[in-house]
């Protein structure tokens, strides 16, 4: 298919290389399931010895067919046959590879070659329900000298052929690329470009790919690369002086907008996108793109960074659908593109299982957090989750980059997620920090009016209106996110019942500006509000404290937090005792009815506010003693 490729861009200096690559691939293909096979049909005869799956062989050769691994296992013997699970699909695959290894040897006219292969073909058996003569396998894949000539046999020798070709093709290998007819100032571009892969090239871990060919043609330097194993998925570069132009071929388009995202740090101007299509009538996309260089360093520069990016392309595709169920659309390309500007890379995330490690995880350390359904960025929220992944793309990758042990990185993966769902607790007890300041600045206005008078009343009033206006804001915020998470539903009652002290302290700001107070009641409503400035300060210790809480296992924390809330309640009483002293004296010292209404008004109001301080702290309490401390 590279060769098609190649073909259909006009690339023909390149095709005798990429024909030869693309049969030294359908070798290695061939070997793996002619071992499938032989395994399959051994397993069968002796069903109680330990099974293999020969997955790793799989990979290796790049075969993306994950049901292959099952084949072992499936195999029965049934009768003088052995029912073997796809064995008509193998066969299928093992001609249509040979056909592969055939075409370049044949291309030369070897004498008698085209015979043999279409006898070795057509005598291939034919596969009926799977069923396999075991014989018939066995003389097929039958590699000695002696005896009648085997499919086999004809492979070993079609790779002898090929490599001494390749051997012709290639005058030498430069820095791991396959070179021919270079030019001296070729050299050191073909060698920048390899650098870059070079660097970034352990990201791909067993993943094959990144094989390089380069040649001069047409008076310009041509460097192939096959990136990956996808058919229509290749890149070809032709330098031209100090002009590079790149023209990438990709089956999604997602990915192409991907690659050109990744090259912005050299301005590359693009031309638009088109499509083509096949002999088979497969469509595929394609985009060329092109860069003028400033000088020889700066188009050597471009060269090593453009063949660094190619292993983010590797398997780009699978790992954006890995991440379906972690993130959203934007987040999920925004993922990928910090792995790859990272050079972290996706490959590791992959290798360690990509979404069932993450999926482990949650099952792990989620518990009631998460239910049937739910994504991580439903439940952490959008950043939080984005930060989750992040983490786990670099401890998979930097793991098995330093041969960790895989349970170590998952163990470390697990942890780091625990961690994120208890963030959530305290970002909910940050937003009730945020809304005990307000009440804070409410009990202060209340406070600080009482001592200057009426003066500046109105813009005290505006200010405690505004106030309770951002306190609001916090309420709904929090009801908006406990909507998504019901699981939270304790901090809206939180900051609800919080709110009834801003509402409290507000009024009281309100009545304030009504009228001047004087009198002996005067210093009862004082006293009554520099407890409320206390209760309110003691409430933000509070809250702080239970943002420690289960963060840093020390138990002062805890206990500071536990006598906040014991002095919550004592204030909350001697407010009582404050409003009813202040009752008292109004109803005696009052000047009139106007000022005996405000004056306990206003102490109702900041006794009120003072009781909803002493039931929002009963309710931290038992959260932070049942669920965090205990939980």
């Amino acid at each position: 298919m590279k060769t098609q490729i190649l073909t259909a861009i006009g690339e023909t200096a390149l095709q005798p290389a990429a024909c030869l690559n693309e049969a030294l691939a359908a070798n290695d293909r061939i070997k793996y399931f002619f071992s499938l096979l032989q395994l399959a049909l051994t397993y069968a005869e002796h069903p109680n010895q330990p099974t293999g799956t020969l997955k790793r062989e799989r990979i290796a050769c790049g075969i993306n067919d994950p049901d292959l691994d099952t084949v072992v296992a499936g195999a029965r013997i049934n009768g003088n046959l052995c029912r073997v699970p796809g064995a008509a699909r193998i066969l299928s695959r093992i001609a249509n590879d040979v056909r592969l290894m055939a075409a370049p040897v044949l291309a030369t006219k070897p004498e008698g070659l085209a015979g043999r292969v279409d006898r070795l073909l057509k005598a291939m058996p034919a596969v009926s329900d799977d069923l396999l003569d075991p014989g018939v396998i066995s003389a097929m894949m039958q590699a000695g000298h002696d005896g009648p000539d085997s499919l086999h046999r004809l492979v070993m020798d079609l790779h002898k052929w090929l490599n001494a070709m390749q051997a012709n093709l290639a005058e030498e290998t430069l820095d791991g690329a396959a070179v021919y007819r270079l030019s001296k100032p070729d050299r050191p571009l073909v060698a920048a470009f390899m650098a870059g892969v070079n660097r970034t090239a352990k990201l791909k871990f067993n993943h094959p790919g990144l094989a390089t060919t380069a040649t001069r043609s047409g008076g310009r330097l041509v460097i192939q690369n096959d990136i990956g194993l996808t058919d229509a998925h290749v890149i070809v570069i032709h330098v031209q002086k100090l002009a590079v132009r790149v023209t990438y071929t990709d089956v999604h388009p997602e990915r192409i907008a991907f690659f050109e995202g990744m090259l912005k740090p050299h301005a590359v101007t693009w031309e638009k996108q088109s499509t083509a299509v096949l002999a088979d009538g497969a469509p595929f996309y394609v985009a060329a793109g092109y860069m003028e260089a400033k000088d020889a360093d700066d188009c050597r520069s471009y060269l090593e960074f453009l063949g660094s990016r190619l292993v983010f392309l590797i398997d780009w595709n699978h790992a954006r659908k890995q991440l379906r169920g972690f993130l959203r659309g934007p987040d999920r390309l925004a993922l990928l593109n910090w792995a790859a500007e990272s050079e972290i890379g996706h490959r590791g995330f992959l290798e360690m299982g990509g979404a069932r490690l993450v999926n482990q995880a949650i099952e792990a350390t989620a518990g009631t957090a998460m239910h049937f359904g739910d994504r991580i960025c439903d439940v952490l929220g959008n950043a939080e989750a984005l930060k989750f992944l992040q983490f786990a793309f670099q401890a998979a990758t930097e793991g098995l980059l330093s041969h960790q042990s895989q349970a170590l990185i998952r163990d470390r993966i697990r942890v780091t997620l625990a961690a994120h769902f208890s963030n959530k607790d305290r970002q909910f007890l940050r937003l009730a920090a945020d809304h005990a300041g307000l009440i804070f600045e409410l009990a202060t206005q209340v406070r600080d009016g009482l001592q200057a008078g009426h003066d500046g009343a109105g813009k005290r009033a505006l200010r405690a209106r505004r106030f309770e206006h951002d306190a609001d804001h916090l309420v709904i915020e929090t009801r908006e996110a406990v909507h998504l998470r019901p699981d939270y539903s304790v901090f809206l009652a939180l900051l609800e019942t919080a709110d009834d002290a801003a509402d409290e302290l507000e009024d009281a700001a309100f009545l304030l500006d009504l009228d001047t107070l004087d009198g002996k009641p005067l210093e009862a409503l004082q006293a009554l509000a520099d407890l409320l400035v206390e209760a309110s300060q003691e409430w933000i210790k509070a809250v702080g404290h239970a943002t420690q809480i289960g963060l840093a296992v020390m138990s002062f924390e805890t206990e500071d937090f536990l006598t906040s809330i014991d002095r919550l309640g004592d204030l909350e009483r001697q407010a009582d005792i404050a409003e009813r002293a202040l009752a008292a004296t109004a109803v005696q010292h009052a000047q009139n009815f106007r000022q005996l209404h405000l004056f306990t008004a206003i102490g109702d109001r900041l006794e009120a506010a003072a009781d909803a301080l002493k039931r929002v702290s009963l309710i931290l309490r038992e959260h932070v003693l049942a669920d965090v401390i205990h939980g």
